[in-house]
């Protein structure tokens, strides 16, 4: 069981490092673009399904309140994942996620989006509805992730971790996002100090 241990481990540190050499240039593009949606007023909405909804709000909430220092509040906010409908046998709504987008989002807002596998439903009729507002897209993502990835223009970002194995594809969205609040408060809150 230990080697099995270390092994998991390995793997970990191997997609990782896999992710940071594939990923720098996209990580600073998508940081920019969350800098400067909220300079310019903007606010981030962030959105996932299963285990990916609960790293959305994750993120939010960091930006909303802090990361690793005190410093003043973000405007950011993930989108609601279930359906308390009063429809009949309240079942769910397939577009609740880009209801909520064309309700609460606006031109020079950047909507974040994580996805599992790229081809959650929900979150591409999301991205679809952030991009009829104007809103730029971030979009954390794995290989063939097809039908979303094929939605994303220039001024958007993917976010593509070169992994499979659900689990550390997890672990890296986690670092992932954790790694842009860093970036989002020494640009914007330099004068706070090293984290």
């Amino acid at each position: 069981m230990q080697d099995h241990i270390r092994q998991l481990f390995t793997e970990n540190i191997q997609t990782m490092i896999a992710t940071g050499e594939a990923l720098s240039a996209p990580i600073e593009n998508a940081a920019v673009s969350l800098v400067n949606c909220l300079i310019n007023g903007g606010k981030v909405i962030c959105c996932g399904e299963g285990a990916s909804a609960a790293l959305a709000t994750h993120f939010a909430q960091l930006l909303l309140d802090q990361f690793e220092a005190e410093r003043p509040c973000l405007p950011a906010f993930a989108l609601l994942t279930n359906n308390s409908s009063l429809q009949p046998g309240n079942q769910e709504n397939p577009d609740h996620l880009a209801r909520q987008v064309r309700a609460l989002g606006q031109a020079g807002d950047v909507l974040v989006a994580i996805s599992m596998t790229g081809e959650e439903h929900n979150l591409i009729k999301a991205v679809e509805a952030a991009l009829t507002k104007d809103m730029t897209v971030v979009a954390l993502t794995v290989d063939n992730s097809g039908e979303l990835s094929g939605l994303l223009g220039n001024q958007d970002t993917e976010l593509k971790v070169p992994a499979h194995r659900p689990a550390r594809v997890f672990e890296c969205y986690t670092f992932l996002l954790h790694a842009l609040c860093e970036l989002i408060d020494i640009t914007l809150f330099p004068q706070q100090g090293d984290l």
